[in-house]
């Protein structure tokens, strides 16, 4: 019966307003990560553009959910960053295989420039509804 209890109480969270100020917050550096990407896309192959846009858009969603969403943390600012990056560098690779692949499915099923655009959008999106316990348990514990 605790386990079933416990079990609740981690999907509750995704039904509190901690949780739409994450995804306000995430969609906004999401949203960062998308435009940058293509603003630099000209300038940068596929990968390389997607990995820069995505350690600026990480370093926005740091001071984000930082002062938005898990602003009572006592954890040190220091402490925090390394979670957070450690948390972020292990998804990196996810979201870079997932929009490299994707864009190229949708390229060879004539999407053509839509392929990128598209594919991003969704692998940015991927990882979201896990890093929100790992933030919330781990990088901005109280």
């Amino acid at each position: 019966m605790a386990q079933l209890d416990k079990i609740k109480g981690f999907i509750l969270l995704y039904f509190s307003k901690q949780f739409v100020y994450f995804v306000i917050a995430g969609g906004s550096s999401a949203l960062l990560n998308f435009l940058i990407r293509i603003l630099i896309r000209p300038y940068f192959d596929i990968l390389l553009s997607a990995a820069l846009a995505y350690c600026v858009a990480l370093i926005f969603a740091f001071f984000l959910y930082r002062k938005f969403v898990f602003p009572f943390s006592e954890i040190p600012l220091i402490v925090q960053g390394r979670r957070f990056i450690l948390i972020q560098l292990s998804c990196m690779p996810i979201v870079i295989m997932i929009f490299s692949s994707l864009s190229k499915l949708f390229y060879f099923y004539g999407l053509n420039n839509y392929s990128e655009p598209i594919a991003h959008a969704i692998s940015i999106g991927t990882p979201a509804l896990i890093t929100f316990l790992l933030y919330k348990l781990f990088v901005f514990i109280k």
